[in-house]
């Protein structure tokens, strides 16, 4: 017995319901014209924490002054050199550096499903970010084309057999007392396989009809017109509704942008010592990739305070709403601003690393800390309806 997917589009792209419900930022409006995106990041959100959003989530300065004069520059230098590194430690041959650089872009374009972790693990045995690398390796491995025509053929089945997301749940009796007729309900996990794949679908539709030929053709162009993180975030943005990760509360427009920085990241640090168009110069300027993990690990450290609702809400493990998830997303951002300023004054009595203290790099360090034993054991932020983390 097969379920049929329910499905929203124009006729010549149909998309699953689960992801058009999931991209919640598809009717905010972008960034004016000229903007710097990443700046609109680290604007919109201050201005948030520092207004509607201050009676769900608060930042605080002490907290950040304490937490950099006790920071342990040893672990965050070995936690971030081993982040950096994944993207140069891939167990895959790539017979172009342009299908290493379309692997890498698929695997950052669908860092989702964090809410889906519990399911997961019960499920496979494996959280949300080794579910999707477990998936775009298989896919890579068993030879399927992952250019724009390639992202389009795929089917849920596909998604299915590559993430290792099962579709259905347990078989029972249509009538109860007789097995002669069995049935399958829709798994847990079933939603987000439709979300894997309305954006694979999506964004395979959005590159071609733009005259691309893959993820990588289109990061390719963009950064040859202008080599900066900022641009290629703002192109990578406006172009995918899967990256369009903003919301729009009590008024307020409020950016993130969490996938798009992270695959412009990703790409310096994989291709740009080898080739001058991904060697960013801004790619300090970037602000956290703000997810499930950071502001876990933020409100562990003291730096965010959420109130005593959401704390309540994420200590129980429950769903946040798309208010109070983008409060905690956002305060985590305007937390690390925080960090970085004092960690890099002269106020701060901490002797420079070789490497930088920046929102990307406490990103790395944090994401890191979090799956360190001790503390794998603390919420983290649950948002199920959702395609940006």
């Amino acid at each position: 017995m097969s379920i049929i997917s329910e499905i929203s589009g124009d006729g010549d792209s149909l998309l699953p319901l689960s992801w058009t419900a999931a991209c919640t930022g598809n009717g905010v409006s972008l960034p004016p014209a000229k903007s710097n995106y990443l700046e609109s990041v680290r604007e919109s959100t201050a201005k948030f924490i520092s207004s509607a959003g201050q009676t769900a989530v608060s930042i605080s300065p002490d907290g950040a002054k304490h937490y950099v004069d006790h920071f342990d520059m040893a672990k965050f230098e070995k936690y971030v050199k081993h982040i950096n590194s994944w993207t140069h430690q891939l167990p895959l041959v790539f017979d172009s550096m342009a299908l290493e650089l379309n692997l890498i872009a698929l695997l950052d374009l669908l860092q989702l499903g964090s809410g889906f972790r519990k399911e997961l693990h019960a499920a496979a045995g494996r959280g949300a970010s080794d579910t999707i690398r477990f998936g775009c390796i298989s896919l890579h491995i068993s030879q399927t084309a992952l250019d724009a025509k390639g992202l389009q053929a795929l089917t849920l089945g596909d998604v299915s057999q590559h993430f290792g997301i099962p579709l259905f749940g347990e078989e029972r009796p249509m009538v109860e007392g007789s097995s002669a007729v069995m049935v399958s309900q829709a798994s847990l996990l079933r939603p987000l396989a439709e979300i894997i794949l309305g954006c694979l679908h999506d964004t395979g539709k959005r590159l071609e009809q733009g005259g691309f030929s893959s993820l990588a053709d289109f990061i390719i162009k963009m950064c040859s017109e202008l080599p900066t993180a900022a641009h290629l975030v703002e192109k990578l943005v406006s172009a995918f509704p899967s990256l369009r990760d903003a919301a729009e509360i009590d008024g307020q427009q409020v950016y993130l942008f969490k996938k798009a920085q992270l695959i412009a990241y990703d790409v310096c640090q994989r291709f740009g010592k080898s080739d001058p168009k991904f060697a960013f110069p801004d790619i300090g300027d970037m602000t956290l990739f703000a997810d499930n993990v950071v502001p876990a690990m933020m409100q562990h450290h003291g730096l965010i305070v959420p109130s005593d609702a959401i704390a309540a809400k994420i200590n129980a493990g429950q769903e946040l709403t798309l208010a109070e998830t983008t409060a905690m997303r956002a305060a985590s951002i305007a937390a690390a601003q925080l960090v970085v300023d004092y960690a890099n004054s002269s106020e701060s009595a901490l002797k420079p690393g070789d490497i930088a203290i920046n929102q990307a790099t406490l990103d790395n360090y944090w994401w890191h800390e979090g799956k360190d034993p001790e503390l794998r054991v603390l919420q983290r932020l649950v948002c199920k309806n959702t395609i940006y983390f």
